[in-house]
This record gives structure tokens, sequence and C-alpha cells, in this order.
């Protein structure tokens, strides 16, 4: 561990789940570490519902399914943190929407292999994390730029009243092109790597995500599954969401609109998600009492300009270049993209957090 006692030994920027799991990891192998995220919570892309009275989660704006049977990383994170899980329920028909002018139709659909969902959701994952954290995250301070220099790196940050944070190393634990488009660097990226930024685009960027809460899981009664797959939308991809003993009652879906036609649609938004549940479940089927919408794309903090001019996709795996530490070793750029494993899910993000702490004992001991 660096002797220095003025300033962290690592920094990591970026309070999502792959920096958390870094952070957690780096602490754990004795570095003194500090994270600073640029929003007021931590959290990244993953994203809760709460309830307002006594902050507890209810559902899912960002990721929602895990699959361990499949992600050895993913399964082993489960229980370091000691979490559990449950089956996405399934059970029942689901319903083919075709729009206003047709009849919903019902059919027994084939169901995703192995995807379980968290008990108190990813947020569970990020609450856990952060409670194996010597010291707060430090929140809302965007860092804005990284000078390396021979002896350690400084670090701006958005608030001008804030002093430059000095540190040995930093992770970059931001998505690719975000790293690239909002933090200056000092000397500038070699160009292999600003190319690798550059070519990666981030998951979730050009989509949003709804959660309509209900009193009760209706649907489960009227034998439905609560899975929904329409061509017209709003929601083009919808299921069950509710907790384990159907409690708190939720679906959630995929808005397959495109960002500009989302953009087009607000505020009314919410009012076609309420028809079309309308339309699917029927008119005798009972009003949600809250639809919450994340628009990813209108995030800065997730999606560039470049993310949505591109269509929706998974991340492919990213150039090895941005897996190898840079400015000798001060440098390690980690987030969900930069995975070897699940590139942009969950399992990808603790995969980077993985590599990334391999990485810092391999300098170290090298």
């Amino acid at each position: 561990m660096n002797s220095r006692a003025s300033h962290p030994e690592i920094v990591v920027i970026g309070a999502g789940l792959c920096g958390l799991a870094a952070a957690a990891g780096l602490t754990d192998a004795g570095h003194s570490v500090r994270v600073i995220e640029a929003r007021d919570e931590p959290g990244g892309r993953i994203r809760s519902v709460v309830d307002a009275r006594t902050g507890d989660y209810l559902a899912d704006l960002g990721p929602t399914w895990v699959w361990p049977v499949y992600q050895p990383v993913v399964a082993r994170w489960i229980d370091a943190l000691d979490l559990s899980t449950f089956d996405q329920f399934i059970d029942g028909d689901s319903i083919l929407d075709y729009g206003p002018d047709s009849e919903p139709e019902l059919h027994q659909l084939p169901s995703q292999l192995g995807n379980v969902r968290l008990v108190g959701g990813p947020q569970a994952m990020i609450d856990a994390l952060v409670s194996r954290l010597p010291g707060p995250v430090l929140a809302s301070a965007q860092v804005t730029g990284i000078s390396v220099a021979k002896d350690g790196l400084s670090l701006q940050l958005s608030d001008s009243g804030m002093a430059d944070v000095k540190c040995d190393r930093v992770v970059v634990a931001i998505p690719p092109r975000i790293a690239l488009n909002t933090i200056h660097w000092e000397p500038e990226l070699p160009g292999a790597v600003a190319r690798a930024l550059t070519v990666m685009s981030t998951w979730m960027a050009p989509q949003a995500k709804a959660v309509a809460l209900y009193k009760e899981p209706f649907w489960r009664g009227r034998g439905l599954s609560g899975r929904i797959l329409s061509q017209v939308g709003p929601l083009v991809d919808a299921h069950d969401h509710s907790g384990p003993e159907g409690t708190p009652a939720a679906l959630f879906g995929f808005v397959g609109w495109p960002p500009q036609t989302r953009a087009a649609a607000d505020p009314h938004l919410e009012d076609q998600i309420r028809s079309q549940l309308v339309r699917c479940f029927g008119a005798d089927s009972p009003e949600p009492t809250s639809i919450h919408v994340a628009d990813w794309a209108q995030d800065p903090l997730v999606a560039s300009p470049r993310d949505l001019t591109e269509p929706m996709s998974h991340p492919r795996v990213s150039p090895d270049i941005l897996r190898e530490p840079y400015a000798n070793g001060r440098v390690l750029f980690a987030s969900a993209e930069t995975a070897v494993r699940s590139p942009g899910l969950i399992e990808g993000a603790l995969d980077a957090a993985e590599r990334v702490v391999a990485g810092v004992a391999k300098v170290a001991t090298g």
C-alpha cells in the first residue's frame, strides 16, 4: 500500500456495479481506495424504484436478470455477498399485441432458460458492495480531467470549489465513450486507446424501460404470465416483475420506440403505456398505481451522441487494449463493456472488476 496518507492510492471513477466491485476487491487486497461518482448516489445503470415513504426497493429500471447457472462470475458474487435469488415468473399464457385495431392473442411462449432475479433486485448488490467500502462514496462529483505525471495523477472535478484529487492509480469504471467524451486527458490519450474507446457502444444507451406497479398481480389469477410481445408498443416486450411472493406486484417492459420517437411522445408516454396495458389485459383490468420510466438515451452519463445513431445491440468484446493498463499501470479502464464475459451485462461488470483487481496485483508484484 502507498505510504502517503495525503491521498488515496487508487481512485475509482464511477460507483456503478463494476466500480463498486472493483473498489471492494481492491480494499480487500489492502489498497487505499476512494470512489467518486457523478450522480448523487451509487448505482450507475442499476436504478431502482423505491417506496417514497419507506425507501424500500420495489422494482428495477436498469438490468434485472442474472443467469447463475451459466454465469460463474455472477454465481460467485451472489455467494460472496450473501444474496438470494428467485425464479422469474413465467406460468401461464403470454399476450401478443398487434395494436388498437386487433384483438390481442394468447399463446404459450418459450421462456429464457436459467434467468432468475435477485431478492431486492440488483440494488441489493449495490447496497452490499457499498457496505464493504471503508468510507463513503464521494457523490455529485464528476471527474472532468485526468492529468498523468511521473509522480502520480491529478483528477479535476466538476465543482470548481473542490480541490483536485491526487492518487497513484485510477480505475475508470464508466462507459468507454463517456470516459472519452467527458474527461479531458493530459497528455492526450494515445490514438489506439481513443479509437478503442470510440468504437465501444454503451449497453442500454438507446433503451428505455418502464415499470407499472399494481396492488396485486391480477394477471396471475387469470392464467397469464404477464408477458407481452407487441408489434406496436410502446412496450414491445414486457414481463411479470413482482416480488418473490407476488408482492410488490409489477410489470416491467422495454419501450421499443427509438429515442427520437420517445422524446416526441413525452410527456404522454405514460398515458400511452396505460392505454396499451388496458388493450392487452382488457377494460376490466385494474389501473396501475403508478408507472415509472427510465429513458437511458436522455442520460448524458450513459448515452453519447454516437450511441443514439446506432441500432440497439449487445456490446461485442472490446479491443484488448482496453483491458491493458495504460500510463505505466497508472490508468485502468473498466466497465461492463470492457469484459470478456457477458459484456454489458451484470456478469460483465463483475468480470471487468475482477480483471482490474488482478491487474493491480500484477503491477504491484511485477
